[in-house]
């Protein structure tokens, strides 16, 4: 379909479609270990799926309900090797405790997330505004710090962004989720660029109608939704070697995979997809 926003590719997804889907041969995951926060429900579950149909070797399910977390790992292949941790994200000794048990991995799918109440900011709650930070931000910084020690050559780590490029008069009442979101984008292109060895990316993964959108209490008859199957495969493709050239950047995964590998070097070769401010850098004649 045409794109309905800013896209930088003409082809708009709303479904997976082939270029990523799991059982190509180009994005195995075999022998791989895929660790996913948020893996109880909605993307997180699904991305659990998807790297099972790439052949992962083991998948890492993390959240705060454990009660969710076994019907993720009970719609996974039984020849799977899998664990369940019923963790925090914002724990750092629990997740410290995790990351020393799983060892070795390949994957690190932060899905866990937190939506404040949707409400100006001089009406909302202190600790309802800041519990954006500490689960996005805060559970973005402490499994990055925890797992990056026994990262494998070629790790990568993905984390879950929304609507950070859209002016904020596109997202009134959103202020603590899309600021915290951006805040996750920029961790994300420090850890690309302390650790050179590992790929990051910031995935927007479409609309797609889970808990969380619920939360916002619009209508979800009225709204089109993208099916939860596109960012759990294109996360597949995004830790494929047909995607390294996208390591610290911002990725939508509606945009098509062949068109953004056509512009691969143009991407590389400055600061496009990064987090930054509009204008900067500039020209001299701009300052003139």
């Amino acid at each position: 379909m045409q794109p309905p926003m800013p896209s930088m590719t003409a082809k708009w997804h709303n479904q997976s479609y082939p270029g990523i889907d799991p059982k190509r041969p180009e994005l195995s995951a075999a022998g791989k270990t895929v660790i996913i926060t948020g893996a109880g429900s909605g993307i997180g579950r699904a991305t659990a799926l998807s790297f099972a149909s790439a052949g992962a070797a083991r998948i890492v399910l993390i959240g705060r309900d454990e009660s969710k977390l076994k019907q993720t790992q009970e719609a996974l292949p039984r020849h799977l090797q899998t664990s369940i941790h019923a963790a925090s994200v914002t724990d750092e000794d629990a997740i410290t405790g995790v990351a020393t048990e799983v060892g070795s991995w390949d994957v690190l799918v932060l899905a866990a997330g937190y939506l404040a109440d949707q409400m100006p900011l001089k009406d909302t709650a202190v600790d309802e505004w800041w519990q954006s930070f500490e689960t996005n931000v805060k559970g973005t910084m402490i499994p990055a710090k925890a797992f990056l020690p026994t990262a494998a050559s070629g790790a990568a780590i993905i984390g879950l962004t929304t609507a950070i490029p859209f002016p904020a008069a596109v997202g009134k009442g959103l202020s603590g989720y899309i600021t915290s979101k951006l805040a996750v984008a920029r961790i994300l292109e420090y850890i690309a660029a302390e650790n050179p060895g590992v790929f990051t990316a910031a995935l927007n993964p479409g609309t797609v109608h889970t808990a969380m959108f619920d939360k916002l209490g619009a209508d979800p008859g009225q709204q089109a939704f993208d099916s939860v199957d596109l960012p759990a495969d294109f996360m597949v493709w995004l830790t494929s070697k047909e995607a390294s050239f996208l390591s610290g950047r911002v990725v939508f995964a509606n945009w098509d995979v062949e068109e953004l590998k056509a512009r691969a070097q143009e991407i590389q070769d400055g600061l496009m997809l990064t987090t930054g401010v509009l204008g900067w850098p500039f020209s001299p004649s701009d300052s003139q």
